[in-house]
């Protein structure tokens, strides 16, 4: 391109440069759209062009870039989310993607073009398969990707903007109720971490493993993170300040399957210090025993009888056929946990004391995840007494 000799901001649309050779060029740029050139004998000539261009766009008489919503998304969820994100959270982040948006009408919309209908129509299509926290992502990862392009100028609005979500109640599908195990599987579970073969072998490995998060309120994958060095026998305490999560696999070019890592705890509130009653102390030392006895030499308080870290979906699916072997009524392991937090609010505890030893990052996902429930436990008792 021949070198030029100026360049001022006109009032009008675009700016304009007068080359050497006395020509003038004009360039513009619209959100949503190719920059635009124009090269006229004249300053005024130029200008008009710029804003007739400028007048078709808004009136939408040329084409948008010719960009998916599909490809731009994927561009921003490899360049931007990716190295912004914890692992576990960017994995859920390309779920919701590929699984909800990635098929749809509006993955294949031109992004200069997609309209506040369209998206509404493709959230109206989900309320009677998703529940409302899967719908929510699908929302927030649209409205927070075109925030992204209306700032860089990628877009001139965020189509999210003129969509509503549906209220909770609205939906086909409604949240589960909470899942606690009973006083008497409880102790079946406890029980359970004595029962040896007729070798001598623990029949149930991980039954003190289960108990001590029914005792400790520990997420699944914090009690698989736990080390001894976090435990403190003294003061009767267990920090939790990391946990174990399975992530896809992006190791190298031709990568697969999945891995488990330790990564810190997902937020500030998740790091702290949990009280040890007399059976997580107890399951804590049954567990000592245990690796005393195979002479395992790993610092994860939760492991193999080897010694290596434990799979989560194993974890999961042994805690399964164990309910079974003993009778009790199968739930899954964050019912562990659930049955901690009702226990301490039937016995009276401060909310705010639950949902610090829970690590929730506001009182708010303790109240509504518990405080219905022990009300609607509590209104069935008083019937009773009628």
């Amino acid at each position: 391109m021949p070198s030029t000799t100026s360049t001022r901001k006109r009032k009008g649309a675009g700016n304009i440069q007068k080359k050497a050779n006395g020509s003038y060029l004009g360039r513009i740029r619209i959100t949503g759209y190719d920059t635009y050139y124009y090269t006229g004998t004249s300053e005024k000539d130029v200008q008009k062009n710029l804003n007739e261009f400028y007048e078709k766009t808004q009136r939408h008489e040329i084409i948008a870039r010719k960009e998916t919503v599909n490809t731009y998304i994927e561009r921003w969820l490899e360049n931007v989310k990716r190295h912004t994100m914890k692992p576990a959270s960017y994995d859920r982040l390309e779920r919701t993607y590929n699984r909800q948006i990635k098929h749809s009408p509006v993955g294949r919309s031109q992004l200069g073009s997609l309209t506040s209908m369209e998206i509404q129509a493709l959230i109206n299509s989900y309320t009677s398969s998703l529940a409302y926290s899967t719908l929510k992502k699908v929302y927030d990862l649209l409205n927070n990707c075109f925030r992204y392009a209306v700032a860089v100028r990628d877009i001139g609005y965020n189509p999210v903007d003129g969509v509503q979500l549906p209220k909770q109640e609205n939906m086909a599908i409604q949240p589960k109720e909470i899942e606690i195990l009973s006083s008497e599987d409880l102790a079946k579970l406890e029980k359970a971490q004595y029962c040896l073969y007729s070798s001598g072998e623990p029949r149930y490995w991980y039954a003190s493993a289960y108990v001590l998060i029914a005792n400790t309120g520990l997420r699944s994958g914090e009690a698989l993170g736990l080390t001894w060095d976090k435990i403190n026998f003294k003061t009767k305490t267990l920090t939790v300040s990391q946990n174990a999560s399975r992530i896809k696999n992006r190791d190298g070019i031709n990568a697969h399957g999945s891995k488990q890592i330790i990564v810190s705890t997902k937020t500030r509130s998740g790091t702290r210090q949990v009280p040890l009653n007399d059976k997580a102390l107890a399951a804590l030392s049954h567990l000592k025993e245990l690796h005393d006895r195979k002479r395992i030499q790993s610092n994860f308080v939760i492991c193999t009888s080897t010694g290596k870290m434990v799979v989560q979906s194993s974890f999961y699916h042994i805690f399964q056929n164990m309910q079974r072997s003993l009778g009790i009524t199968p739930v899954t392991i964050h019912a562990l946990r659930h049955t901690f937090a009702s226990q301490l609010i039937e016995a009276g505890v401060d909310i705010k004391v639950v949902s610090q030893l829970l690590g929730h990052s506001s009182v708010k996902i303790t109240y509504d995840t518990y405080v219905h429930t022990s009300l609607e436990r509590a209104f069935s008792a008083v019937q009773t007494l009628v």
